[in-house]
């Protein structure tokens, strides 16, 4: 099952951003979609996610599942004046 998540900081609020992926999946297979430009996911030597700002506990919430997943080769960003785009390509 493909499922959607936001992420946000336990400690601090700060909204990382959110990810799509299996359910279960191993970091790397995740397609990660930053709310802020430059923003990565960060794991502590338990695999637990972390805070770039903070580095604290970072909890997935709204999960669940999705009809069409992301494909993380068609993602593009694109910065226009000051604000960020994110979408795919079609």
């Amino acid at each position: 099952m493909i499922v959607h998540a936001e992420l946000s900081c336990l400690n601090c609020g700060y909204d990382l951003g959110s990810v799509e992926g299996r359910r279960g999946a191993p970091l790397k297979d995740l397609v990660f979609l930053p709310t802020h430009q430059g923003d990565v996911l960060e794991l502590d030597g338990k695999g637990n996610f972390r805070c770039p700002r903070c580095k604290g506990r970072v909890l997935p919430h709204g999960v669940a599942p999705v009809k069409r997943p992301l494909d993380p080769d068609t993602i593009y960003e694109a910065e226009i004046g000051s604000e960020i785009t994110r979408g795919l390509l079609y």
